[in-house]
């Protein structure tokens, strides 16, 4: 039936979406801040999905969150490029998981630039880099330019029809419910968590609103087959993101 195929073409969406977001996480939380602090010989005290603090981790710990993110969005967009023919399914993980990482990076460097808070924000206080307000202006330009840049991309490889939308809704709303189950103050997780989400991942609202209000020749519902695997990896992810980046580790002190 039709709507059985329209209901598998957005539950098999949200579940790559979900992937692609927890691995845009990951990269950034784990592997990019945490790695780089424990090489540095530092010692983390919090580590969440939204939250990241240490000692002794150094200016490169900082920096190495959304660092990381732009290398995993990159290499993301290296595999479109140089797989000719992906499966369909494979191809829609490969287009979020760049759109996450890109726009995680990129939305570091406005969001420093435009509020002063952040990593790149840490990274200028403690290189002591003046005048601030000249490297905030940097940071800002690069990152509209990032972020302009992904959007392409996402336009460019995206297969015609994919729900957007609902890519957008269900990282967001993951980025949200993983926070409810925080061991600290919640309130404050959930404003980051919404950010993260929703937030940075805005350019995914915007494409799909855009293309709603193209009216001649809109594109038909991208044709594909329920993904079982995606829906089953993406609800086994789900379980382990909330029990332990959802959850967090470390002291809530440090919050």
């Amino acid at each position: 039936m039709k709507t059985d195929r329209s209901l598998h073409r957005h539950a098999t969406m949200a579940a790559i979406s979900i992937i692609a977001f927890i691995l845009a996480c990951a990269a950034h939380e784990v592997v990019g801040h945490g790695g780089m602090c424990m090489v540095a010989g530092g010692h983390i005290t919090l580590l969440t999905s939204v939250y990241f603090r240490s000692l002794g981790g150094g200016v490169l710990t900082d920096a190495a969150g959304p660092v990381m993110n732009l290398i995993v969005g990159t290499f993301c967009w290296y595999f479109l490029r140089k797989w000719t023919a992906p499966p369909i399914l494979w191809r829609l993980f490969l287009v979020l998981a760049m759109a996450f990482n890109l726009f995680w990076g990129a939305g570091c460097f406005i969001l420093s630039a435009v509020t002063n808070t952040g990593d790149w924000a840490f990274v200028l206080r403690q290189l002591e880099l003046e005048p601030v307000w000249v490297w905030r202006l940097v940071l800002g330009v690069l990152g509209v330019f990032i972020y302009r840049w992904t959007m392409r991309l996402v336009v460019s490889y995206l297969p015609s029809g994919a729900p957007l939308f609902t890519a957008y809704l269900a990282a967001g709303i993951l980025s949200c419910i993983a926070t409810l189950f925080f061991f600290g103050p919640v309130t404050p997780a959930l404003r980051e968590a919404a950010l993260e989400g929703f937030g940075l991942g805005v350019g995914l609202l915007l494409l799909a609103m855009n293309r709603r209000e193209q009216k001649t020749n809109p594109p038909p519902p991208l044709a594909v087959i329920a993904g079982y695997a995606w829906l089953f990896a993406a609800a086994v992810l789900t379980v382990i993101f909330i029990a332990t980046l959802g959850r967090g580790f470390g002291s809530a002190g440090a919050v």
